[in-house]
């Protein structure tokens, strides 16, 4: 409801504002209408008066008359009368109370009427009737009276004015406040709540408004939002299941390739195997070997399945599809069976493979057929970078680091370092290094999808792989996966 104590305020301040001007305005109003008023009664009262005094003096003497103003002054309560003389200003009960410069029209028997602030009395209206008398005399009815009812009117008129004023304010709060609540805090709710469920995901089109003024144009906005927002959504993660499947046929599909470069070293791998079973078996046939070379030569036959075992199981693995199950693992362990799974071709290479730890290596989640592939792919390029063989170093470590694309704090990570002594990369083709399809391989001899896949991969684990080459001294490959 604060926007409602935010309306109501600046209806308030607009109301205040109003009725203090037409307040003001009717004041200006009163006070003038009650000043014309005073002037008049103050003008018949002494234009009366001054008929009578001047009937009396005449008839009955200056004594009658002047008795006759005593007797008016006593009976009028609200209004002053005096007899004042013009002709001695200097002081005295019959001098007027406003100065002669202010009243000069009296001497040529023009009637005064003014006003004039006392300063022990307040505001006073003064009026002065001429009368004449005796030849050369100034005499004139001094009518006084003070201000005094028309402040208590006012101040009355004011008190009104403010009760009435807030009255209206509490009348007007309580019908805005119920009109509010029910026309614009209600459907405002559930605009709200509908937004913070859209927010968690709650698509539905569930909103109902009654009515047919602007809130229940929004409502029905808001539902057709969220009907092309849950459609959006479906296609989105529609494709997005299409893009995981692509991604994932794209990888095994580089998976098999890597297995059809290992194919040739494979297959002396198991032949050489195979030919000692064979050999070993047509003697054990033959019959003529005693009890102990038969048993010697089964554990021969043994050991040598169990190798062909161990190269085919590791091959299948690695090129088994199988959706991503990221666990805690032992990158050792990783390692070194990718380092086993490539020894032949190794071998054959005249390559030598170095493995190097530092201290404690934590486990790390990972999906490990994809860190495998990663790490296959980057081994195998160091073996066939080595034309003329060499040692190729796996170093295994815990750095601090701060991810290159990402905003955030140095922390931990698990550094694999891939290390080869082939003839390098040059320096233009390291920033293409990742791109999709960019090979620096005959042709037939690679699809240029390994690197970027890999990279991929590590990405969605986390990490990210750093390149560092010098040419004709050898390649190095770092890859980080958090911990």
């Amino acid at each position: 409801m604060r926007l409602f104590y935010k309306v109501y305020i600046f209806l308030i301040l607009m109301l205040i504002v109003i009725l203090a001007g037409a307040g003001y305005i009717s004041y200006r109003r009163e006070v003038s209408l009650f000043n014309e008023d005073m002037k008049k009664d103050a003008l018949l009262l002494g234009n009366a008066l001054s008929g009578m005094v001047e009937h009396t003096w005449k008839v009955s003497g200056p004594e009658k008359a002047l008795e006759l103003i005593r007797d008016a002054n006593t009976k009028e309560r609200s209004i002053g009368i005096r007899w004042v003389s013009l002709d001695f200003p200097a002081a005295g009960m019959e001098a007027p109370t406003v100065p002669l410069k202010e009243i000069a029209p009296l001497l040529q028997g023009e009637p005064v009427s003014l006003t004039m602030k006392n300063a022990n009395r307040g505001l006073w209206r003064f009026t002065y009737i001429p009368v004449p008398t005796e030849a050369g005399a100034h005499r004139a009815i001094e009518l006084s009276e003070s201000f005094v009812l028309l402040d208590q009117y006012m101040k009355n008129s004011l008190f009104h004015f403010i009760l009435t004023a807030a009255m209206i304010l509490l009348a007007a709060g309580g019908v805005l406040w119920y009109h509010f609540k029910k026309w614009i805090h209600q459907p405002l709710a559930l605009f709200t709540e509908k937004s913070r469920r859209i927010g968690q995901g709650d698509l539905a089109p569930d909103l109902v408004v009654m009515g047919r003024d602007e809130f229940a144009v929004l409502g029905q906005t808001l539902n057709d939002m969220c009907r092309d927002l849950s459609a959006s959504l479906e296609t989105v993660r529609r494709e997005n299941r299409r893009r995981i499947e692509a991604l994932e046929q794209l990888r095994h599909s580089e998976r098999l390739a890597t297995l059809g470069r290992l194919s040739a070293g494979m297959a002396h791998e198991i032949g050489t195997p195979l030919n000692v079973i064979s050999g070993r078996s047509r003697m054990i046939r033959s019959g003529d070997l005693d009890r102990d070379e038969v048993v010697a030569f089964s554990a021969i036959i043994e050991e040598q399945a169990q190798r062909i075992t161990k190269i085919m199981q590791g091959l299948l693995d690695f090129a088994r599809r199988r959706k991503p199950d990221k666990t805690p693992q032992d990158m050792e362990t990783i390692v070194k069976q990718v380092l086993d799974m490539l020894a032949p071709a190794a071998s054959k290479a005249r390559a030598v493979f170095k493995v190097i730890r530092h201290g404690d290596i934590p486990k790390v989640p990972m999906d490990t057929i994809q860190v495998q592939q990663v790490l296959t792919n980057i081994v195998l390029n160091g073996i066939q970078a080595m034309e003329k063989g060499g040692q190729l170093e796996v170093e295994l470590d815990v750095e601090r680091k701060s991810h290159p694309e990402a905003d955030v704090a140095a922390k931990a990570y698990l550094s694999i370092r891939i290390k080869d002594e082939g003839k390098g990369i040059p320096a233009e083709h390291l920033q293409h290094l990742f791109d999709p399809f960019f090979t620096t391989k005959e042709v037939g001899q690679g699809t240029g999808l390994g690197l970027s896949i890999a990279y991929g991969i590590i990405e969605e684990h986390g990490g990210w792989i750093e390149v560092d080459s010098t040419p004709g001294q050898g390649t190095c490959f770092t890859v980080f996966l958090p911990f």
